[in-house]
């Protein structure tokens, strides 16, 4: 039998993590030490923090201690508006988002992505519809989150600024000021996207305990 090289071999395997890796169009991994932009907020008493695993993988930690804290953010929500993750979605080819959810508080959650723009002055949000289950069992799991139009409803909250116009998800994707994961529970729609019950969790559904750890956010073509 012919010998063949092993570099020849292994060429298809690096081609194809190579195609895997052009999917990535952007990634916090926190293996530096930061935040890398995501937080509470603020006027959060208990901000995300960089946590160490004994592996030496690094994530983020989200802590709520839920109804009757004296922290302003009594919910489980993040967000992140500085740097890439701002800016013309459309133009970078974002269809998807994934993230590595790790859930060590008394109660599973329900985690939506969603994102905002800032036309007109105007903060049009759009959510994804689908939600993710995260159990309480003290386990990474990956979760995905897709961008495309036909997966997206927008949340009326009421006016905002300086206009009361809606713009599309491909408008408000034109325009990204703001990508946020939070729990909550989408309502139902009324047509052209709309959710008539509005969405609890664009700030967090109901007051939650919570001790969620974060990892790998990751924007996909």
């Amino acid at each position: 039998m012919k010998k063949i090289s092993t570099a020849l071999l292994a060429l298809p395997l690096m081609l194809a993590f190579t195609h895997i890796h052009a999917k990535e169009v952007l990634k916090s991994d926190f293996e530096d030490g930061t935040t890398q932009g995501w937080g509470k907020g603020s006027s959060a008493k208990k901000p995300v923090t960089v946590e160490t695993e004994t592996n030496g993988n690094k994530y983020i930690k989200l802590i709520s201690a839920g109804k009757g804290s004296e922290d302003a953010d009594k919910k489980i929500t993040f967000h992140n508006s500085t740097g890439q993750w701002r800016g013309n979605y459309n133009v970078k080819g974002v269809k998807s988002v994934t993230v590595r959810f790790k859930n060590n508080g008394p109660d599973s959650v329900e985690m939506h992505a969603a994102f905002g723009n800032t036309l007109a002055d105007l903060r049009t949000r759009w959510v994804v519809k689908k939600g993710i289950v995260i159990p309480n069992d003290g386990q990474w799991h990956d979760a995905s989150f897709s961008f495309l139009p036909a997966d997206m409803q927008m949340v009326v909250l009421g006016g905002h600024g300086k206009s009361s116009a809606s713009f599309s998800v491909e408008e408000t994707m034109g325009n990204v000021a703001s990508i946020r994961f939070s729990q909550g529970t989408l309502g139902s729609e009324t047509g052209n996207g709309h959710s008539s019950a509005g969405y609890t969790g664009w700030n967090g559904g109901p007051d939650a305990i919570a001790d969620l750890w974060i990892d790998d956010i990751t924007l996909h073509k």
